[in-house]
């Protein structure tokens, strides 16, 4: 009995604390993700951005989405230089959690004019993925 009360108490002495601090610490996994995101699209990497979005990705105003790696490539330009740098500001400002769900996060920059460009990227099955663009917006949040 005392031997089976002691495990028991070894084991929450160390294994408990470890576990919730597990769920304390930032997520690695989107850290990396992020990395490689944020430096294909410095580097104008088409093929790198396109392995890491999930098709279709959406596009706000009214725009067509973007169905497939070929128009990801045709219409880079558009998701990263229109109204925006995001390379120059993928280099300095850092993706904020969503408020709402903790498999979301996103990274907002600033334009000229005081208006900002959304990026947003997900957790899916096989890991995190660049999801929407959301086109200038009034919106200071997140």
């Amino acid at each position: 009995m005392k031997k089976a009360l002691g495990l028991c108490l070894l084991f929450c002495v160390t294994v408990v604390p470890l576990a919730s601090g597990a769920f304390s610490r930032p997520d690695d996994s989107f850290q990396i993700f992020w990395r490689k995101f944020k430096n294909a699209v410095i580097r104008r990497d088409k093929r790198s951005v396109a392995r890491l979005s999930k098709f279709p990705i959406a596009v706000a105003d009214g725009v067509p989405d973007i169905q497939n790696s070929a128009e990801l490539s045709r219409r880079f330009g558009d998701l990263f230089d229109r109204q925006t740098n995001a390379a120059q500001c993928f280099a300095t400002k850092q993706p904020v959690p969503d408020t709402e769900s903790p498999d979301r996060f996103t990274v907002v920059c600033p334009n000229e004019k005081d208006v900002f460009v959304a990026y947003e990227f997900e957790r899916t099955d096989v890991g995190w993925r660049f999801i929407h663009r959301l086109f200038p917006t009034n919106c200071g949040c997140r």
